[in-house]
């Protein structure tokens, strides 16, 4: 049988229809799949890293728990400054205290450094950026130099919303949500940090200590929180006098002085920490009902951690890993994997490995790096075997007395040198940090040679200093010779 001419034309249309149809779906598919991803970075105020419920079995964090489990955890992140606004900058800038030189009472961080905080290296490569909640800190420049969206906020138990006072956790996370739900309409990525003031203590208020919002007034009253590791009388007496008289044991005072104050203190901080959980899991489910969860990585961490009467002390400041070690989740969806990471990482490391992510290149200047590396191979054959850690803040309100130190996975070194007392702990037989070996002869060899190796840091991120920071350092050492 002949088959007419026009069916065969008609057949070879439709035929190349096809093909350019497959190759657009095909091209679509790249597309899609080189977009360059979202990026969602939580940080919560003094959430120390053992207190996630896939950590503890009495604090509840369902949420960053499944974070947790479809993404890769960080067993060993430390910050390099156990304070908030300084902790706050070296996020920012991938800088060290001793080179950015910000914390409390200080000048606003160098142009150069503040020309380099990852905000804006991503709004200048075209991203929508965005800021809501707790920031503390200053930059030199203008903030829309950074931030597309950009809602700094003090602490208070309320915020009004809509006409309505709301819990603040429920308003930064409705701010966050705001800026998602716009910045989901255009065609260009984005990059938002969601900085929850929750858990950190209204330090005003010495009764309460810790709010959130009333729906978790009810958690953990069934609880018996246990003991806080170390916290007996023999442990706060082997300390030397003046971080027996420190702002930790003042503070102390108010929180943890009784059993009674304890138990309810405790609680109040754990629920603190539960409506950062829910905040984080709104903010999750968000994602999913904008159709942006296949395309947004989530990064969630804390800005230092936080004593619980351990050594019968509280707060943050000093070298104590519980003061140093934060939680550090970062799901990729692109990449959906579980995973558990020994390396140690670093505040200092999360703007590069935002930059990386965003598939920019990092400063040079940079002091962190980025953990990309870590997230995608078996083995790396190069990472930190140690870190450098401080706190420079010598307020004079508070007896808080400055150190810096240095922490290997065996070993661990603390010069309080305003004091004269060092401090160092075999991490391998005495992971709690019970006993100091610094004044024992046997270990004055290992004391000295940790000494060294921290100072090595020191002169290595003084001469980092922008030239700014430089001259302002060199203009303020004058006044005080003087």
């Amino acid at each position: 049988m002949k088959v007419p001419i026009s069916f065969l034309i008609i057949l070879l249309n439709c035929f190349q229809v096809c093909l350019v149809k497959a190759e657009t779906d095909e091209e679509s598919a790249a597309s899609i799949d080189n977009r360059p991803p979202n990026i969602l970075f939580i940080l919560a105020d003094d959430h120390r890293w053992d207190l996630l419920s896939r950590n503890s079995s009495q604090v509840q964090t369902p949420n960053l728990d499944a974070l947790a489990n479809e993404g890769v955890v960080f067993e060993n992140a430390f910050v390099t400054t156990p304070i908030c606004a300084s902790s706050r900058i070296s996020i920012l800038t991938g800088l060290t205290e001793r080179t950015h030189d910000f914390t409390f009472g200080r000048p606003p961080t160098g142009k150069e450094e503040s020309s380099n905080v990852y905000p804006a290296l991503l709004k200048r490569a075209g991203y929508t950026t965005g800021f809501v909640g707790k920031y503390e800190i200053k930059l030199s420049g203008e903030d829309d130099e950074r931030f597309d969206y950009f809602k700094p906020l003090l602490q208070s138990k309320t915020n009004e919303w809509e006409g309505t006072q709301i819990p603040q956790t429920h308003y930064i996370r409705n701010l966050a949500s705001k800026f998602i739900k716009q910045a989901s309409t255009g065609d260009k990525p984005w990059v938002l940090a969601v900085n929850f003031w929750n858990p950190h203590a209204h330090d005003t208020d010495k009764e309460d200590q810790f709010h959130y919002p009333p729906e978790f007034d009810s958690m953990y009253s069934d609880v018996d929180i246990a003991k806080a590791n170390i916290s007996d009388d023999k442990d706060f007496e082997t300390l030397p006098d003046f971080l027996k008289t420190s702002m930790g044991r003042i503070r102390r005072e108010y929180r943890f002085a009784t059993e009674e104050m304890y138990q309810r203190i405790v609680k109040r901080h754990y629920r603190a920490i539960s409506s950062v959980d829910d905040a984080v899991g709104s903010l999750n489910e968000l994602l999913k009902s904008l159709h942006l969860d296949d395309n947004t990585i989530i990064i969630y961490t804390g800005d230092n951690g936080y004593a619980l009467n351990e050594r019968q002390l509280a707060g943050k400041w000093f070298g104590w890993d519980e003061d140093l070690r934060v939680p550090l989740i970062i799901k990729d969806p692109r990449n959906p994997k579980h995973k558990e990471i020994s390396e140690f990482a670093l505040n200092i490391d999360i703007a590069p490995t935002i930059l990386d992510f965003a598939g920019l290149p990092i400063p040079a200047g940079y002091q962190g790096s980025s953990l990309i590396p870590l997230i995608g191979a078996e083995e790396v054959d190069e990472w930190r075997d140690e870190f450098f850690f401080e706190h420079m803040y010598q307020p004079k309100r508070a007896p808080i007395p400055p150190m810096y130190g240095l922490r290997t996975a065996h070993w661990k070194f603390v010069n309080f040198y305003k004091n004269d007392y060092v401090q160092l702990y075999d991490l391998e037989n005495d992971p709690l940090e019970t006993t100091n070996l610094a004044y024992e002869e046997k270990y004055q060899y290992l004391t000295n040679g940790l000494l060294q190796r921290a100072n090595v840091y020191i002169e290595k991120y003084e001469n980092a200093r922008s030239e700014e920071v430089k001259s302002r350092k060199s203009f303020e050492n004058t006044l005080l010779s003087n």
